[in-house]
C-alpha cells in the first residue's frame, strides 16, 4: 500500500481555509484535546535524519485521526498507511520532551522513503522491550504493560505475539493508547473477555483508540470476522457500530463547523444506533426534508423525513435499496468513514420505486 494521499477533508471547498489560530467549538474542541495529545507541535527548525533515526518509532492510531488531522490542526497530516480495519500507522520521532510526527516535509528533507524508515522504526521499538512486558491475565489472555503510548504499536512486531502461548492466530485489540490486548483466534472465552473489555473502554472514553479486533494470519493483519451465527457475532457487531457512531459524530461536528464558516447550505446527517428486541444493534440516519444538499452516512436504514406521510409515520428504506435504486444520485464525498452526497431529492417515480 502506498502512503496516504492528502486528507479528503482538505479537498472540500473552504474546509482547509480556516483563519490562523481559529479554534472549533463544541464537540470538536473536546475532540481536539485528544488530537493534540496524539500530535504535539513539531519542534522549531528541521531535525537532521541522523538525529531522528535513534528516536524513530511506528505509531498505530485510528485512521480517522489522520484523516481529520489537517482540518483540525491546520498542519499537514503525518504520512501514514492503512494497516487493517480502521487502524493506520505512521512514523514518530519520540524525543524525550516531545514527539515529532513525520510528514511529507520530513520525508522530502531526508530523501528517504517511508518503507526504509519503517524498518528502522520497528527495530527501535523492539529494542525498547520484549515479550516480558506482556502481562498474563489468565490462560491465553495477555495485556501490554509498557504504558508508553506505543503499546498498540507492538502489534507491528509479530514475532513477539507469535511467541505467546495462544489458541490459534493472534488476535489483538487496542482499546486505548496504553493497552494492547492479545488472545487466540480459537479461544472463545478469551475473545469474549477482550471484546467486553474493549466495549467498556469505548463506552467510557472519548479517546478510546479502536475497538475492532484484528487477526494476524500469515504475518499479515486483517479484520477479525465472524458470521451472524458466531457466538460473538452480536458483540463484534456492537463494537463496530459503536466505532462508526463515534467516528461519524466527530466527523459531523467538524463538517458542520466547516460548512457554517463557509455559509454552505449542506446538511450533514446524523448516525444513530438503536437496540433491536433480539439484542442486536442497528444503525439509521435521517434524510431531512429541509436539506438542499445532504451528506448521508452509510447506515443500515434511512428515514425519509421529506417523503409523504404514511399511517405508520415517515417511511423507511434500507441502505441497500437506496444504493440500488438511487445510484445515479449517490456521490461519494471521499471521507473516512465515507459519506454520500445527495444534491437533489428523488423524483416522484423514483420515490415510488424506492418505496416499492
Amino acid at each position: 500500500m502506498a502512503p496516504n494521499s492528502p486528507s479528503p477533508f482538505v479537498e472540500i471547498p473552504g474546509c482547509a481555509a480556516q483563519e490562523p489560530g481559529q479554534r472549533l467549538a463544541g464537540p470538536v474542541a473536546r475532540f481536539g484535546r485528544f488530537l493534540r495529545a496524539l500530535g504535539r507541535p513539531a519542534p522549531k527548525g528541521s531535525l537532521a535524519l541522523a538525529d531522528a533515526l535513534p528516536w524513530l518509532v511506528p505509531k498505530v492510531r485510528p485512521r480517522f485521526v489522520y484523516e481529520t488531522f489537517t482540518m483540525r490542526t491546520g498542519r499537514p497530516a503525518p504520512v501514514f498507511r492503512p494497516l487493517a480495519g480502521a487502524l493506520a500507522v505512521s512514523l514518530v520521532v519520540d524525543l524525550p520532551n516531545q514527539d515529532l510526527d513525520v510528514g511529507p516535509a520530513e520525508l522530502d528533507a531526508w530523501q528517504v522513503d517511508f518503507d526504509r524508515l519503517m524498518q528502522t522504526a520497528r527495530s527501535n521499538l523492539l529494542a525498547r522491550g520484549g515479550d516480558r512486558a506482556f502481562q498474563s491475565l489468565g490462560h491465553g489472555r495477555y495485556r501490554s504493560s509498557w504504558r508508553d503510548s506505543l503499546d498498540g504499536s507492538r502489534m507491528l512486531l509479530p514475532g513477539l505475539l507469535k511467541r505467546l502461548p495462544l489458541q490459534g492466530d493472534p488476535v489483538v485489540l487496542v482499546p486505548n493508547r496504553n493497552t494492547l490486548l492479545v488472545v487466540g483466534a480459537d479461544d472463545l472465552p478469551g475473545l469474549r473477555w477482550a471484546l467486553e473489555c474493549t466495549s467498556r473502554d469505548m463506552n467510557e472514553d472519548l479517546a478510546a483508540v479502536e475497538g475492532s479486533p484484528l487477526r494476524l494470519r500469515n504475518y499479515h493483519w486483517e479484520a477479525f470476522r465472524a458470521g451472524e451465527d458466531h457466538p460473538l457475532g452480536a458483540l463484534l457487531g456492537r463494537i463496530e457500530q459503536l466505532r462508526l457512531k463515534n467516528d461519524y459524530a466527530q466527523q459531523k461536528a467538524l463538517l458542520d463547523e466547516c460548512h457554517r464558516w463557509r455559509g454552505a447550505a449542506v446538511t450533514v446527517a446524523p448516525y444513530h444506533l438503536e437496540t433491536l428486541p433480539a439484542g442486536a444493534v442497528s444503525s439509521f440516519t435521517v434524510w431531512s426534508h429541509a436539506a438542499q444538499e445532504v451528506w448521508l452516512p452509510e447506515a443500515d436504514r434511512i428515514n425519509l423525513a421529506w417523503a409523504p406521510g404514511a399511517p405508520q409515520g415517515r417511511p423507511w428504506v434500507s441502505w441497500q435499496a437506496a444504493q440500488q435504486r438511487l445510484c445515479h444520485l449517490l456521490e461519494p464525498v471521499g471521507l473516512f468513514p465515507e459519506r454520500y452526497r445527495f444534491r437533489a431529492l428523488p423524483q416522484a417515480d423514483q420515490l415510488e420505486r424506492l418505496l416499492a
